[in-house]
């Protein structure tokens, strides 16, 4: 599979790193508009066209697949413009705005025949399904409630125009809310409409919030994001007869299990850490000519998406 990049910050540095996980994967061109990360971006990746302009890699009859990692308001142009040429896409989170954005790339992916998925590594990490299948063997008792973070303090970084200060695109929620609701929704997917939100802006950006969610079995589920705070990344899972504590559960890698019969750390074998899972994920898909991932399907991007926006409607203007 030929990966052509768009964008060379630091999620995309992770893709090349990571792609050398993956045996059919190939980073054929990447383009940036920024001359310090075409520089980085040869000396990383020899033999790969490096390019400033995003056309010329969409148009390259070496590029099978397009991975987009520019700042969140070009994702859905750029989706349109890769579907265009006939490209698979891999693009990153969140991957529209809104569910009915999405609706429009899933429409046009399906015209034009193509993959689609959003890059999200949560899916492609076992973790999740062995916690599923704790809960469902009774490891905890009945579930009734969970606390899921991912707070991360900026610490005062800025630079001019970077998009995680911009009012348009930026904020917590934008950036690790699609963390936080995926890992929620796959878990619980039995979520009430109901839910209490609270949030702190700052510069017309929200630097913090917290959302209530409640399954119809009546466990509450508090979710929090932040880019002002620093708090244990990690989700915890509060049962009748124990816990599960999930540190960093968008990619953990062990799973803790109290309960009456003690302390139980475990540790599940990963084939593939970061971000070479969405990786081999579209080069399995695209190989047996599937246009979307049975393990991350677009209609749990949509889901997301929809939760997502039901949050933000909630913030104070």
């Amino acid at each position: 599979m030929r990966f052509g990049i768009l964008g060379y910050g630091g999620i995309a540095q992770r893709f090349v790193h990571d792609s050398v996980q993956v045996e059919e994967a190939e980073i054929t061109w990447i383009a940036s508009q920024t001359s310090a990360k075409r520089e980085a971006a040869a000396a990383a990746v020899s033999g790969a066209r490096i390019v400033d302009n995003y056309q010329a890699c969409l148009t390259s009859p070496e590029v099978d697949c397009v991975y987009i990692a520019l700042p969140h308001a070009q994702h859905k142009a750029m989706t349109l413009a890769a579907l265009a040429q006939h490209k698979h896409v891999l693009v990153e989170k969140p991957a529209a705005f809104t569910s009915a954005d999405w609706d429009q790339l899933c429409a046009e992916a399906k015209r034009q025949d193509c993959f689609l998925m959003e890059a999200l590594k949560t899916p492609f990490y076992p973790t999740s399904a062995i916690v599923k299948n704790l809960i469902e063997d009774g490891a905890i008792g009945q579930v009734t409630g969970a606390d899921v973070n991912y707070c991360y303090d900026l610490k005062g970084q800025t630079k001019p125009g970077w998009y995680i200060l911009d009012p348009l695109q930026g904020g917590a929620l934008y950036d690790i809310g699609s963390y936080l609701y995926y890992f929620v929704l796959d878990l619980f997917p039995d979520l009430t409409p109901t839910l209490t939100v609270t949030a702190q802006l700052r510069d017309h950006i929200d630097v913090h919030f917290q959302c209530e969610l409640m399954t119809a079995s009546g466990a509450r589920i508090l979710t929090e994001g932040a880019i002002d705070r620093e708090r244990p990344r990690e989700a915890v899972i509060r049962g009748t007869e124990g816990t599960l504590r999930i540190p960093y559960y968008y990619r953990a890698e062990e799973i803790i299990l109290e309960n009456a019969r003690g302390i139980q750390t475990i540790r599940p074998t990963i084939q593939y850490t970061d971000l070479a899972g969405e990786i081999a994920e579209v080069c399995r898909c695209v190989g047996n000519g599937w246009r979307e991932s049975p393990l991350y399907p677009q209609a749990k991007t949509r889901e997301v998406l929809a939760l997502m926006e039901a949050i933000r409607s909630q913030f104070p203007h």
